[in-house]
């Protein structure tokens, strides 16, 4: 949710977020770089407010000031050279915080390591920045606050890593003997981040099925605008090793990549449909879902709660030609007293204020009041 002292971009001028209300018609992103309007349906208001929110503040000055569950809109840039402290889960061990200056470098690491799985019949690996900063003391203090604070291991899940100091049945024997699940969600908590959005997702497997292990929804993903012209086609698409023959794939448009993959895309109008399309197939295949959102002509932003936004990330923000990007270069965190804001809207998921592109509310408004400990979005 919103502080009240936000601009919130409506159509005839900019209002404070306080002053907005039902049927008010506000500014949105609806894909590829435009901007569209649509109504409020509902304000919704948190007036007894008493906790975190988080000032974030992007190179070219736009400032957003939300609670740590506000949904955003966020990607890692390769090309800022930040030494990144993470939290990582491997299903079959447990929790381990590592440090890295180029993570890019460590995820294709991780994956080659699947040649050492193939007595697992599948490892999902989850990873949450924690913390992002140019400074290698500072990073290094982090590494130690965690590692000594929370008792969470700091070494690498396999011994057949290169930087293992221990062989890989004392490895198993430490995961074992350390209840690395508790401390990793107090340490979340205590960085008000979500165990249910981590940044990276990783599914390996010594021997792969021939299928696909992800199916990426990005909203306005499509090519084209739906049949009513108020925003860009959401896009459904499974790159699989087979040609996939379930009933739900033939609504697919198939096509062979270049590397010998099937390619299979769908697209729907309307938001919910196509949420509701992506969790079957989810169900239905044992996918993991892959959620992302275009909202300028570059690669597109994935879903993220705004306490998972790190320096150096790249968010969307109104520029003069549209929807553009910027990169986050402060984060501060203050405890504030006082009301609310957040806002539904029937059609666009999104709305600017502060000149930043945030999420609008699609949740149960009795999940308003969840205590940190809680769920969140």
């Amino acid at each position: 949710m919103l502080t009240a002292d936000l601009r919130m971009l409506c159509a005839d001028q900019e209002r404070s977020v306080r002053e907005v209300r039902e049927d008010t018609a506000v500014i949105g992103a609806i894909g590829w770089g435009e901007v569209g309007t649509e109504k409020v349906a509902d304000v919704l208001v948190q007036y007894d407010h008493k906790g975190p929110v988080l000032t974030l503040t992007t190179s070219r000055g736009a400032v957003l000031r939300a609670s740590p569950e506000h949904l955003c809109f966020g990607r890692l840039n390769p090309l800022c050279r930040q030494h990144y402290l993470y939290l990582m889960e491997r299903s079959s061990l447990g929790f381990r915080v590592g440090l890295t200056s180029d993570l890019q470098r460590d995820l294709v690491a991780v994956q080659n390591l699947k040649l050492d799985l193939f007595h697992q019949h599948e490892v999902v690996d989850r990873l949450w920045i924690i913390e992002a900063t140019d400074s290698l003391p500072r990073a290094t203090f982090l590494e130690k606050l965690c590692t000594f604070k929370y008792g969470l291991p700091n070494i690498p899940f396999t011994g057949r890593h290169l930087e293992s100091d221990l062989p890989e049945e004392l490895v198993l024997e430490l995961f074992n003997q350390i209840d690395t699940p508790s401390r990793a969600h107090q340490l979340l908590m205590d960085w008000y981040m979500f165990q249910d959005s981590p940044h990276i997702t990783l599914r390996l497997a010594g021997a792969q099925a021939g299928g696909s292990n992800a199916v990426q929804f990005t909203i306005f993903g499509g090519a084209e605008k739906n049949r009513r012209q108020t925003n860009y086609t959401h896009l459904i698409r499974i790159d699989s090793n087979v040609e996939l023959k379930r009933a739900e794939h033939q609504q697919f448009k198939r096509r062979m990549g270049a590397r010998g993959m099937w390619n299979l895309e769908v697209t729907r109008d309307d938001l919910e449909e196509a949420q509701l399309f992506v969790k079957t197939l989810a169900c239905l295949d044992n996918l993991e879902v892959v959620r992302k959102i275009q909202l300028t002509k570059k690669a597109p932003f994935y879903l993220l709660p705004a306490s998972h936004l790190k320096v150096g990330m790249n968010v969307p923000i109104m520029g003069p030609h549209g929807i553009e990007e910027d990169s986050i270069v402060s984060i501060t965190v203050d405890d504030v007293q006082g009301p609310l804001y957040d806002f539904r809207l029937n059609g666009l998921s999104n709305y600017v204020v502060g000149q930043w592109v945030v999420g609008a509310w699609q949740g149960n408004p009795a999940r308003l009041l969840g205590k940190p400990d809680e769920p969140r979005l």
